[in-house]
């Protein structure tokens, strides 16, 4: 049997060179997590779960009757007025009471599939769709504006105030105003960005792409500063911390890359493709595998402990206080939570 990769791979290059639109590429499948000091909140297939976080068991759970034609992967979003944001493969952008899970309303004007999670900003809601369009809605749900890009957004946004950034599967990245949804820049880069961009503190914005580059942007131009190059492809957005970039592909290559260029860079081998972006936290870096590992290593690369987690890690893990989070497929686990050695706290299996 073709490695899951590799065929996404072949669909990816089929897409953009037999049909020009990127948007034949299958989308993620695996879930979204996102925590407030109480729950963690996961948006896995065919429902959205809040979770205790001292126990692991289910607080609720969003929609009453599951379809699964149309599940939820796209990570959810908290707004500071008790809304939970998350999106859905049936077109729908949807508010959750975060204390109940019922619904609020719903953004019906999308015209494909929720993959990537919106970003909250600003008491702005930015949610970015397959149908090419970046949606930009008031904490009420009501639209302000929409931006089309040229192919579809799978990543979350990121934001300094002034612009939104994001990249699309069209090889180009955009800088958009805030305020207005008018076009600032865009620029062209070597693959589809699949995940979000990282914005430093000095205005430089990271960009993984599917090329296998590191892309460092001027965030007022757009003009390439820098490149770093990876193994194979790059999934997911890079993370920023301690002056350097981290970022993994698929050959499970992880790497460390000064943010100035300059200086010493260093990798690290690990087992299985990298998909998800690492979790920093402290001093210590947490890092999932296809293979079903989370790596636990020091910010050198060194003092590399495995930590075996059933299924695959394809997500990104999230801290929640002293909790890890990893979200694994293909186990009957939703999420597991860890402690900052690795040991397992919990398993969150929903209830029939």
């Amino acid at each position: 049997m073709k490695k899951y990769f590799a065929l996404i791979g072949l669909l990816f290059i089929l897409a953009v060179l037999l049909s020009g639109c990127a948007t034949g590429l299958a989308a993620s499948s695996w879930p979204g997590v996102t925590a407030d000091a109480k729950n963690a909140y996961v948006a896995g297939g065919a429902y959205v779960y809040a979770v205790d976080l001292q126990n692991g068991t289910q607080v609720w759970r969003f929609p009453d009757k599951a379809s699964t034609a149309n599940p939820f992967f796209a990570t959810p979003a908290l707004t500071s007025d008790g809304q939970l944001i998350v999106g859905g493969f049936d077109k729908k952008l949807y508010s959750l009471n975060v204390q109940t899970g019922t619904s609020n309303r719903e953004f019906d004007g999308a015209h494909d599939r929720w993959i990537g999670g919106p970003l909250v900003a600003d008491n702005t809601i930015y949610a970015p769709n397959a149908d090419y369009n970046l949606y930009a809605l008031d904490l009420q749900g009501n639209l302000k504006w929409s931006f089309r890009a040229d192919q579809a957004i799978w990543g979350m946004p990121v934001s300094d105030g002034a612009n939104v950034y994001f990249g699309t599967l069209g090889r180009r990245v955009y800088a958009v105003n805030a305020q207005s949804g008018q076009e600032v820049w865009s620029q062209g880069v070597d693959g589809a960005v699949l995940g979000s961009p990282a914005l430093g503190s000095d205005g430089t914005l990271y960009v993984g792409t599917y090329g296998g580059t590191v892309y460092a942007l001027d965030s007022a131009s757009g003009t390439t500063l820098w490149t770093a190059a990876a193994s194979s492809w790059i999934w997911t957005g890079p993370v920023l911390e301690d002056g350097e970039v981290y970022f993994g592909d698929e050959k499970g290559m992880f790497y460390a890359h000064p943010l100035t260029d300059a200086g010493a860079s260093w990798q690290q081998q690990l087992n299985g493709a990298i998909v998800g972006s690492p979790l920093v936290t402290g001093d210590t870096i947490f890092v999932g595998t296809e293979a079903g590992n989370v790596y636990a290593m020091d910010s050198t690369g060194q003092n590399l402990r495995p930590i075996s987690i059933s299924g695959k890690v394809y997500a990104t893990p999230v801290a929640a206080g002293d909790l890890i989070l990893v979200a694994p497929t293909g186990q009957d686990a939703v999420l597991v939570a860890l402690d900052q050695t690795g040991a397992i706290k919990w398993s969150f299996i929903p209830p029939k």
